[in-house]
């Protein structure tokens, strides 16, 4: 009898797990679907409230403060408040997601975070963060050469720079066809893991443009 009801509590157990899991995935895909459709710090500002709350609801899963940094870097290189401010805190949730995770796509976050926070004066900080902005680039690209996100965030760093100093379009292309070609290789489907990118590599296509 005993071990029929701890059969019987096991599987409520499993239901309930599994119902949970699956809410979670159900706010995650909504959150993100927005996440995509962001333009304005409104927009911004309610994704980042979603994410927020999805966290705390799953606070072992990743990808909602992975989302919550992305949210907050981009906010501070598009000046939609304190962009310091904004800054650390992208680098607070990055640090969240690391303790959670690690693959080539939290090092493209990492990278696109301290971007953020160098980028509020460039010509100062660049020293400071020139190692914390590249070096996780590299190593994404060591662990996946078909993550287009590494390519486009070098690109763009690249094409950025003055030529003085190895910059501009030249040597830009090379990490932009790269781009393009993965991009053009991959199934265009909807998914909650990372996907971002298609936007910034088509500015950087019209900046640069390649054969």
């Amino acid at each position: 009898m005993r071990s029929y009801l701890f059969i019987i509590c096991l599987l409520l157990t499993c239901i309930g797990a599994q119902a949970q899991f699956n809410s979670y995935v159900k706010n995650l895909e909504a959150a993100v679907q927005l996440f995509d459709k962001s333009q304005t710090k409104e927009n911004y500002e309610l994704v980042y409230s979603k994410m927020e709350e999805i966290s705390k609801q799953a606070p072992n899963e990743w990808l909602p403060a992975y989302y919550a940094s992305i949210i907050k870097a981009r906010m501070a290189l598009k000046k939609m408040g304190n962009p310091d401010a904004l800054a650390d805190q992208a680098i607070q949730w990055l640090n969240y997601t690391k303790s959670k995770h690690n693959s080539d796509e939290v090092l493209c976050l990492e990278s696109l975070v301290y971007s953020s926070k160098m980028s509020i004066n460039p010509v100062f900080r660049w020293k400071a963060y020139e190692a914390r902005i590249n070096k996780p680039l590299e190593q994404a690209m060591a662990l996946n050469k078909n993550n287009p996100r590494s390519y486009i965030l070098k690109a763009n760093i690249i094409y950025k720079m003055p030529i003085l100093f190895g910059g501009g379009c030249a040597d830009a292309r090379p990490l932009i066809q790269k781009a393009k070609i993965i991009f053009d290789t991959q199934k265009e489907e909807f998914n909650i893991m990372p996907h971002w990118g298609r936007p910034l590599l088509n500015d950087l296509m019209k900046a640069c443009p390649i054969d």
